[in-house]
């Protein structure tokens, strides 16, 4: 189920626009403050986050919390390129 998820999710996402949010929003830096490092180990697909729909949607509480104005296939490109580097579904 999680396959079929993933692929249907994802499958429209614009990967390029994803990595230039990434940078943009400087997440990367936000991860390391929580967590220290490089922010990498905020990536945990045995944890909490482990399906797609919940990769988007944490993707979708930080752009409230953080009130980043990201429109809902922004979230999704974000998703896409994290479940491409660090989640791995299918």
């Amino acid at each position: 189920m999680a396959a079929q998820t993933a692929a249907l999710l994802y499958k429209e996402a614009d990967l390029p626009l994803g990595e230039k949010l990434l940078r943009e929003h400087r997440c990367a830096e936000c991860h390391s403050r929580k967590v220290g490092g490089d922010g990498a180990a905020i990536y945990r697909p045995q944890g909490r986050i482990n399906t797609p729909g919940a990769l988007r949607g944490m993707v979708e509480t930080c752009n409230l919390e953080l009130n980043l104005a990201l429109f809902p296939d922004e979230v999704t490109s974000i998703s896409a390129v994290l479940n491409r580097d660090h989640y791995r579904f299918k």
